[in-house]
């Protein structure tokens, strides 16, 4: 018997080759990147409790909070377009123009420690104070903290492939730190209890640590690469103007974002499991789900050196459509329902970890054609799209439920309603999909002008002292050569 084993040397070679990548993300500067996001997704978790302590501990009208709460979320879509502009606009520092944003996740959890230690008021002044305390956190600090994220990513990573392994792997990493912090929520609450004073002693102890976590991105990670030149004129409404206008690959991006939202953002699965499969508990094995799944994003990047983007989100919604097939004939089979769910999520996976690549590519395609790159601003047009989506998903919901005749007053509902509940459950995802399938078809367009955009990038920075030279990139797939003039 022989054996066979690979020369040291060859191994010593493949190290060496990684180590020189310049392409590798080492696991350090992964997770260092991903503080940032993990502490904001800690406090979104947390501050969705705000309701529940302003009736619970505080004592208030749900009805009020529940009409603050949708008053918030529309500021919030607001103001996270007015954050993207003023990002844009913000001139030059020591420490760049996206890096100084990242401060705002002090103030993000400052605010929540102040909004659950509220004083001893009247109800009036007990809501007025939670009130502006969420306005605060949520619409304020968030929107700038949000605003700042593709400049920042693209002033601190040249590459797309690298840009990928960012996302995906700092995603990865965030949703891990939310499962654990999940997990131990309800355990705070518990203790906590009724307290007032034990509710604002967890939001300290939470928001210390958080927040010096969240300073991560801030201390290890300087704006490496200027995409554009520190003097450059300030952006103005005409510079937004001329690019929302001129650019509908954006709207593209902004398009999928939104159905994306949309289709995850009905909340059926909760009727489906009371009325469909007859027990709610069981919807508890679908949040496990995810979790499976999760490790299919890091290999992101490495299909992004075989496939083009549109064809990774195109596959995952083909994935999307069978998921809402299945949730359609699954009559309540549990099986079919986890592998429903199982599709649905890697439907979505490539959306949500490759819309800031795609919001790059287009700053590079605004500064090719000879308009400002408005990294910010395109990604605040996506955040509210998927804010928007989300919002509607819910409003589709009631809707539908209502012209079906949907009583939650009774044990059992009608088979008008039961049809309802099974088509928003999977009919309505599965046409979303198909549509989002649809849109990557005229994207593709773009991204086989991408190598002669980098190319002509490449050129342009190449001549200016003041801005870093952009990285020509292949392609796959991409045969594109601009016309002749």
């Amino acid at each position: 018997m022989t054996t066979t084993s690979r020369p040291a040397g060859d191994r010593a070679t493949r190290r060496a080759d990684r180590r020189t990548d310049p392409d590798r993300l080492s696991a350090g500067a992964g997770l260092a990147w991903t503080t940032t996001g993990l502490s904001g997704a800690v406090n979104y978790l947390f501050l969705a409790m705000w309701v529940f302590y302003g009736t619970d501990v505080l004592g208030l009208n749900p009805a009020v909070l529940g009409t603050l709460a949708l008053v918030s979320k529309l500021l919030e879509a607001a103001v996270v377009v007015v954050a993207g502009w003023l990002v844009d606009r913000t001139p030059e520092t020591r420490w760049g123009k996206a890096r100084p944003y990242e401060l705002a996740i002090v103030g993000v959890w400052i605010s929540t420690w102040f909004l659950f230690s509220t004083p001893d008021l009247p109800d009036v002044g007990k809501t007025v104070w939670l009130f502006i305390w969420l306005v605060m956190a949520n619409v304020i600090f968030t929107s700038l903290l949000g605003a700042n994220d593709y400049l920042y990513l693209a002033r601190a990573f040249n590459s797309r492939v690298l840009v990928a392994k960012v996302a995906t792997r700092t995603g990865f990493f965030t949703t891990v730190g939310v499962v654990a912090f999940n997990v131990a929520l309800p355990i705070f609450i518990a203790q906590a209890g009724t307290s007032s004073s034990a509710w604002s002693m967890l939001a300290l102890y939470l928001a210390i640590p958080l927040a010096l976590i969240g300073l991560g991105r801030f201390l290890f990670f300087r704006e490496k690469y200027q995409t554009e030149a520190a003097d450059a004129p300030k952006v103005t409404f005409r510079d937004i103007r001329e690019v929302l206008t001129s650019n509908r690959y954006l709207w593209i991006v902004a398009g999928i974002s939104f159905v994306g939202a949309l289709a995850g953002g009905t909340g059926i699965a909760v009727y489906y499991f009371k009325y469909v499969v007859g027990d709610i508990s069981l919807m508890s094995l679908t949040g496990l789900v995810p979790v499976l799944i999760l490790p299919a994003m890091l290999f992101f990047p490495r299909l992004m050196k075989r496939f083009t983007v549109s064809t990774i989100i195109t596959a995952g919604a083909i994935c999307g459509v069978l998921a809402g097939v299945l949730m359609i004939v699954a009559n309540g089979n549990l099986a079919l329902i986890l592998v429903s769910t199982a599709l649905s999520g890697l439907g979505i996976l490539p959306i949500t970890f490759l819309v800031q690549l795609l919001v790059i590519d287009n700053a590079s395609y605004n500064q090719w054609s000879g308009r400002r790159r408005l990294e910010s601003t395109m990604g605040a047009i996506t955040a509210f799209s998927v804010r928007l989506g989300g919002g509607l998903g819910g409003a589709a919901t009631g809707w539908v439920l209502g012209v079906v005749g949907y009583d939650g007053t009774k044990a059992a509902q009608t088979p008008e309603a039961l049809t309802g509940i099974v088509l928003l459950a999977g009919a309505f995802p599965a046409v979303l999909w198909i549509g989002v399938a649809l849109a990557m078809r005229p994207y593709r367009t773009f991204e086989k002008m991408l190598p002669t955009i980098t190319a002509g990038l490449a050129v342009i920075t190449a001549a200016d002292p003041k801005v870093s030279t952009a990285k020509t990139e292949p392609v796959p797939g991409s045969t594109y050569t601009p016309p002749e003039n």
